[in-house]
């Protein structure tokens, strides 16, 4: 093997150098520990770390599929609603005031939806202790918020981004929830 000053090499051979993998489409291939040999390390997270931020930065809190679809959903079913309403615990995603009731559109994975046969509530296979800890907050604070609201006479309806998919059921629970008017909500 024959040594050259750092300074010396090209780019891509000074990287591999560094350690630093090959990267293609933004998932990481793998490390290079010399020019001789290629090791192949088991990682977690199939993204390198550029490209994990990016797809994160994608997910916001507003707007989102699921909220879209209960929003049209509720629309054709004849209600007019206001959206986030900054004023009420958690900012409910549809404000129905004169009813004095609000629905939150959950996201399985986020808001940790605690039933069994939930696929899209699953934890993250990487880095769980920050992963837990985060997702036991929103989960606190969601119970905080409905709490609040329940206290200030608001009624509240939580649908779970899997249930979206039978939409007769779904349009049933959401008729029922705002036309019954003795309902404490779900």
């Amino acid at each position: 093997m024959i040594l050259k000053k750092h300074h010396e090499m090209p780019e891509r051979e000074r990287e591999r150098e560094n350690g630093k993998g090959t990267v293609s489409e933004g998932v990481r291939v793998d490390y290079r520990i010399d020019r001789t040999d290629t090791v192949h390390l088991p990682r977690t997270d199939t993204l390198t770390p550029a490209a994990r931020s990016e797809r994160m930065s994608r997910i916001h809190g507003k707007d989102t599929r699921p909220e879209m679809t209960v929003r049209r959903l509720v629309h054709g079913l004849g209600y007019r609603y206001r959206l986030h309403r900054g004023d009420l615990p958690g900012k409910p995603d549809l404000v129905f005031f004169r009813r004095r009731k609000v629905i939150f559109v959950h996201g399985c994975f986020w808001h940790r939806h605690s039933d069994p046969n939930c696929k899209l509530a699953r934890l993250p296979k990487s880095r769980l202790d920050f992963w837990r800890a985060k997702l036991e907050r929103n989960r606190l604070r969601d119970i905080e918020n409905h709490k609040k609201l329940t206290e200030d006479g608001w009624q509240v309806l939580i649908l779970w981004e899997c249930e979206l998919r039978d939409v007769a059921r779904l349009a049933e629970k959401i008729r029922s929830f705002l036309e019954d008017e003795q309902s404490q909500g779900h």
